[in-house]
């Protein structure tokens, strides 16, 4: 474990070794949430309602806000990090080193993600007296644990979806235009462009249960205060034993895989 955090710690400072691009992205890290936060803004006023679905305008600016900061932890990066050693020969050379590919690269995202959204939580800070304001607390101790432990069965389970997807490359010609089009799927059903509460509650009551919606929609409703505890409890649990069931399907799909693994290349 040792060495897996001081790759954490090098990636780490990695981040910030290009001072530049530090303060660009400070900057301009916030951009897209800004405009979707004027296009609701836009809804509301034209609508003229006081809430859509349940959602106040205040509610929305602060769900996207919140998910502003979640949606950094789903490691699709996995995927295409596979995809690329085994379709460039690489993966002969990871596996003489001493260390799991897993791991490593888990780390390595976990501190990308980390140094990554520094902009979305500098933008938290300066709208949480507007937030206050509004009568929405997200700096409720319950709801800040909450938070933290559904991020962190978050990066867990996109980094075991997106693997098995960069893994499909030991059999596939062509991997990269499967993981975009999942990308769009995984996106769509996470809460990432829209809270899930606005989709038919038949489907709502179903996609609750899988590991996708805690990849943004139950962290940011968590968040909120928008979840009952018992709830909040039944959720954790079932993502824990998502990840179970994710962990062993990776490793048949990597046991599999780098049985029938040539290198060609690098």
């Amino acid at each position: 474990m040792k060495k897996y955090l001081y790759g954490f710690q090098l990636f780490f400072l990695d981040a910030f070794h290009y001072r530049f691009n530090a303060v660009v992205q400070l900057f301009f890290g916030n951009v897209s949430t800004v405009v979707t936060v004027l296009f609701w803004v836009l809804i509301y006023r034209s609508n003229g309602a006081g809430d859509i679905n349940g959602f106040s305008l205040t509610d929305m600016v602060a769900y996207y806000i919140v998910s502003s900061i979640v949606r950094g932890g789903v490691f699709s990066n996995s995927g295409f990090h596979y995809a690329g050693l085994i379709k460039e020969g690489k993966l002969s050379s990871e596996l003489l080193k001493p260390y799991s590919i897993n791991a490593s690269l888990y780390f390595r995202n976990l501190a990308g993600y980390i140094t990554g959204t520094f902009p979305q939580f500098v933008l938290v800070v300066l709208l949480l007296p507007v937030l206050a304001r509004a009568g929405v607390s997200v700096l409720h101790v319950r709801n800040l644990l909450l938070l933290l432990a559904f991020m962190s069965l978050s990066t867990i389970s996109s980094h075991m979806v997106w693997s098995i997807l960069g893994l499909m490359a030991f059999w596939l010609e062509e991997v990269h235009a499967v993981m975009w089009s999942f990308a769009v799927l995984f996106n769509m059903i996470s809460g990432m462009f829209l809270p899930l509460d606005f989709f038919p509650q038949a489907f709502l009551s179903v996609i609750r249960w899988l590991p996708f919606s805690c990849w943004t929609y139950l962290p940011t409703k968590a968040c909120l205060g928008l979840t009952t505890p018992g709830e909040s409890a039944l959720l954790l649990g079932v993502n824990a034993a998502w990840i179970a069931v994710l962990w062993g399907l990776q490793r048949i799909v990597w046991g599999a895989g780098v049985r029938r693994y040539a290198s060609v290349g690098g």
